[in-house]
């Protein structure tokens, strides 16, 4: 019975050591915020942080009612990001476009935000360790 009885204790702390090791290596951190857009929170789109230099995370998510969450899973490292911002009229007329790989009659929806806000970006964000990493972006 003692034998069995240490064996439970070394598994018990088997297990304390597996849960205490059990964090993200790369100290990634959840991102939450708002974007708004000609003063309004923007209805639906997308936003995505990518690193300025090269860095081992990017992200994004879809932003509802003007909010969006990226969970600590899938989150970003500390270090400085850019951040664009996506949102099509999705009710306006398609537009033809040669950039839209594997669209065979080469249409999309037009995009509403303007470029400086996502392909020519000019929008940052400095995601902190263990901060407030909350960012909220006013879009014209």
């Amino acid at each position: 019975m003692r034998e069995f009885s240490g064996r439970i204790a070394w598994v018990c702390f088997g297990a304390v050591l597996l849960v205490g090791c059990s964090g993200d290596p790369m100290g990634r951190q959840a991102i939450t915020g708002t974007v708004s857009f000609k003063g309004q929170p923007l209805d639906q789109g997308r936003i995505h942080f990518a690193p300025v230099e090269k860095g081992p995370t990017e992200s994004g998510a879809t932003i509802e009612n003007g909010k969006f969450t990226i969970p600590r899973d899938t989150g970003l490292v500390p270090g400085t990001y850019k951040v664009s911002v996506f949102s099509y009229d999705q009710k306006g007329a398609k537009v033809q476009s040669e950039e839209v790989p594997g669209d065979p009659g080469n249409t999309q929806f037009k995009e509403r935000i303007p470029a400086k806000f996502n392909t020519q970006t000019t929008l940052t964000a400095e995601v902190k360790k263990d901060g407030s990493n909350v960012f909220d972006f006013k879009i014209d």
